[in-house]
């Protein structure tokens, strides 16, 4: 929405309504195209809106967000290794803000900073986005610039990103985005789309809301054709279809968008991810020696995700996946290994590509004199069935696919 023309007399009333309401707690700065997008992300009702908007002037003044670029200092690991960034403009005005989900060191991350500070600077980001990235590029266009098109580039996306330190995170960060930073996105674009996709919404689809569910569209492999429909070349990296380089010739460019990498061992912190566990959802055993664990987990869907997150105390614990074929056979799928999860905590997937009984199995046979203290989380994930997910053309699924047909309404 550029211009308030643009509002039916109903939503003009509503409008009305809804300023009229919080006028108590209303700033300066916060004008009518900052009080719709509360009323966009709940489907205009002015109520609803209302209390949306009074629990985030709560969390604001609980959080310390309204001086965080002031008293805030970013983790120098998170501003040189978290990747996206904003890199341009479309043609009708509204930010591009790269997001590249598979191009962070996840276990490197957790190695240097906890999951409060990869939200806290999350939320940085989204302040510095609408408080100084938008503000210059407004006045570089001559327009108001308050929204952006995400651009999600998935390539090299593969289960092992499926990491539940990794996803507990993100979802983390999609509920603080959707309660405090409604309406940011027009739309979000997925590009290089893997062949995980099916798993992959159905871990996220939980924590957005059908207003941002409504907003994803599927690229496939012509996305650089479709996205130079409706951006200027110059506005988007050579890497991605368009011109736009560094001074240097970078054709990421990485002085916008960072890229991320591999992290150096000096920014990891001992312990780290130790910290970054939630310990509420495990359960903790004690494996006797000369003995197992054995976990059945009942299959209902096909594709479905068996995740598991680990570790033990003092020494380590084989670790093994199976599918039972009958009461007395299984079927070895991931063969028992000893795991260091003394070390550092285990985390995995594996796709149950047929129904049945699968066994996570922890194995302490070859110790006679330890005893082993375990806690354990493992979970199953039901796919998002493409009917469930309702794309228009499945083949939208396939990375190398080329259909126009767009609209992802999940």
């Amino acid at each position: 929405m550029n211009t308030l023309s643009d509002l039916t007399p109903v939503q003009r009333s509503i409008l009305t309504e809804f300023r009229s309401r919080i006028e108590d707690v209303l700033q300066p700065d916060q004008d009518d195209f900052h009080l719709i997008k509360w009323l966009r992300a709940r489907n205009w009702n002015a109520e609803s809106a209302e209390k949306m908007f009074r629990s985030d002037k709560q969390w604001r003044a609980a959080n310390g967000v309204d001086d965080i670029l002031a008293s805030y200092e970013p983790p120098e690991v998170l501003v040189r290794y978290y990747p996206g960034g904003c890199c341009g403009v479309t043609k009708d005005g509204r930010a591009i803000w790269m997001e590249l989900i598979a191009w962070a060191d996840q276990r490197g991350l957790y190695q240097s900073v906890s999951q409060k500070e990869m939200i806290r600077f999350m939320i940085w980001r989204y302040e510095r986005f609408y408080r100084i990235e938008c503000p210059e590029l407004s006045r570089k266009c001559g327009k108001r610039i308050d929204q952006c098109v995400k651009i999600v580039d998935s390539e090299g996306f593969g289960l092992k990103h499926l990491w539940k330190p990794a996803v507990d995170t993100i979802a983390a960060m999609a509920k603080v985005s959707e309660e405090h930073y409604p309406d940011t996105f027009h739309s979000i674009i997925a590009i290089n789309l893997p062949s995980v996709l099916p798993i992959l919404f159905g871990v996220f689809k939980p924590f957005l809301s059908t207003n941002t569910r409504s907003k994803i569209r599927l690229y496939g492999g012509d996305y650089k054709r479709r996205l130079l429909q409706d951006i200027d070349a110059d506005q988007l990296p050579v890497h991605w279809g368009g011109t736009a380089t560094d001074p240097d010739g970078d054709t990421y460019c990485r002085s916008k968008v960072c890229i991320g990498g591999t992290i150096p061992e000096k920014y990891y912190r001992r312990n780290m991810l130790n910290e970054n566990k939630d310990l509420s959802r495990f359960t903790s055993v004690t494996v006797q020696s000369g003995s197992t664990l054995q976990l059945d987990f009942q299959i209902k869907a096909k594709n479905s995700l068996l995740s598991w997150n680990f570790y033990t105390e003092d020494n380590d614990i084989g670790f093994g996946v199976y599918r039972r074929s009958s009461l007395d056979l299984m079927e070895a799928l991931l063969p028992s290994e000893r795991v260091k999860s003394h070390v550092i905590p285990e985390t995995g997937n594996l796709v149950c590509d047929s129904r049945g009984t699968y066994v996570v199995r922890f194995d302490n046979k070859y110790s006679w004199l330890s005893a082993k203290k375990l806690s354990y989380l493992v979970e199953v994930i039901e796919p998002e069935s493409e009917r469930e997910m309702e794309v228009s053309d499945p083949a939208q699924l396939s990375p190398a696919s080329s259909s126009t047909n767009d609209i992802f309404d999940f």
